[in-house]
């Protein structure tokens, strides 16, 4: 038995290794094709795969790093021709893939030749029930592993900074891992009896530096997540403080309004007298808007936000009873109809149609349940996310979309849900709360 022609792992296997990793990750993200068509494309692949590492096998020794390198531009070309994902996405993913597929090949390869050694014989059917086995193993394990951090719909949105991290993992792994293989007499490389050993550790440890990047990439975009939506509280909150002081400036404007009627009286330029009256109309109107639900906290806000809708074309219609709502906390308040309206009045407000923008405003109790919905008129069909929230149609999707997980997370807060719907040009927010039983009696 030829102990040096054991230390190569066959190109097969090397081969349906990066494509098993390549199509695990495929089958994470947003594909461009289903079915047959990308059952095709996995078998066309697969020959890909098969096609460049035949073709390396027969390569001299100086050229195996360049075919190393056609290797990770394979696993890059099938992720981003297959996926709905930017070049950043792609590459950062093509990195992670070719990494676990140099462990998954190391790991095998070193299992199979630790039982050829200890039998002294060499078996092809029992080298490729280990593969199979180790392949299934290892890929089953980490799919569970990265799919928590991968969204379908999102998408990762890596930076320049996380890309360049995670080339670095890779290619140092790579390196310290393969070195031994071409140059067998540098101060790095190993001796012929723990080269396996060697690069099985290395890649594993580079695909545990790899993983420890994603963890502290999903700390970092929740923790970014939880500002995001405390700065929309804290927005929503100080938009309540500042209508207070405006509806107190209104009121007494009003107080004084039997004064504005004796200076009008008394103006004798039509001019200005005219200039007076519009002024009155404009604050009748705002008067008007003013709301009287029995909830201090949602008058202003209604207030606030019907203003807005009257002066600019909105037709706003709303039937809520305040005194529902009693228990809810005054910030929670804001959040939940503060949002819901604001992303209402932003969908509505593209429409030049005046007949289309329409917003409608309910809350009610429904068997022991505080119901809170919100509907406006819409022509975007809803798409939604791994999160069971609506994707966000703005472009960077990392920084928007915090108004409804505001309100999901208000809704949590008192054991209650938040569900939205689409129909017939309709976007419909249902949030369900349970009433406590002492807001009942």
């Amino acid at each position: 038995m030829d102990f040096s022609q054991l230390m190569n792992t066959p190109r097969p296997y090397t081969a349906l290794a990066e494509w098993s990793a390549c199509v695990m990750y495929i089958l994470m993200l947003r594909r461009r094709r289903k079915g047959i068509a990308l059952a095709v494309s996995f078998l066309g692949m697969f020959g890909l795969f098969f096609l460049l590492h035949l073709i390396a096998g027969i390569l001299p020794l100086y050229l195996w790093f360049p075919g190393m390198a056609a290797a990770i531009l394979l696993i890059f070309f099938c992720i981003f021709i297959s996926c709905e994902v930017s070049p950043y996405d792609a590459l950062f993913l093509c990195v992670r893939a070719f990494v676990l597929a140099e462990f998954a090949a190391s790991m095998q390869w070193q299992l199979y030749v630790w039982w050829a050694l200890r039998v002294q014989r060499e078996n092809r059917i029992f080298s490729l029930v280990i593969m199979v086995v180790t392949y299934l193993c290892v890929f089953a394990w980490y799919y569970c592993l990265e799919k928590e951090h991968i969204s379908k719909d999102e998408g990762m949105e890596v930076e320049r900074k996380e890309l360049l991290g995670a080339a670095s993992i890779g290619l140092g792994a790579f390196l310290m891992s393969n070195i031994s293989f071409v140059m067998p007499n540098t101060p790095f490389s190993s001796a012929a009896g723990s080269l396996l050993y060697v690069r099985t550790l290395v890649d594993f440890g580079g695909l545990i530096m790899l993983f420890a990047q994603q963890n502290r990439r999903k700390e970092l975009r929740v923790r970014s997540e939880n500002h995001a939506m405390n700065v929309v509280l804290q927005r929503q909150y100080d938009q309540y403080r500042m209508a207070i002081d405006n509806m107190e400036l209104l009121r007494r404007e009003f107080h004084d309004l039997k004064h504005y009627m004796i200076a009008i009286r008394a103006e004798s330029d039509p001019q200005k007298k005219e200039q007076y009256l519009l002024e009155m109309e404009k604050a009748i109107v705002t008067q008007e808007a003013m709301a009287d639900t029995g909830n201090q906290v949602l008058d202003v806000v209604l207030t606030t936000k019907s203003t807005y809708c009257t002066q600019n074309k909105i037709t706003f219609t709303c039937m809520a009873d305040g005194k529902l709502i009693s228990f809810l906390h005054v910030k929670d308040i804001c959040s939940i109809f503060g949002n819901a309206l604001d992303n209402a009045i932003e969908c509505v407000s593209q429409f030049e149609d005046p007949e289309k923008r329409l917003i409608t405003l309910s809350v009610s109790k429904k068997n022991n349940f505080l119901m809170i919905q919100c509907e406006n008129y819409s022509e975007n069909r809803l798409v939604m996310a791994d999160s069971k929230l609506p994707s966000t149609t703005k472009s960077n999707k990392l920084y928007h979309g915090y108004g409804l997980k505001s309100i999901q997370a208000a809704a949590q807060k008192y054991g209650g849900t938040m569900t939205v719907s689409f129909m017939d040009h309709w976007f419909t927010l249902k949030v369900l709360i349970p009433v406590p039983s002492k807001a009942l009696d």
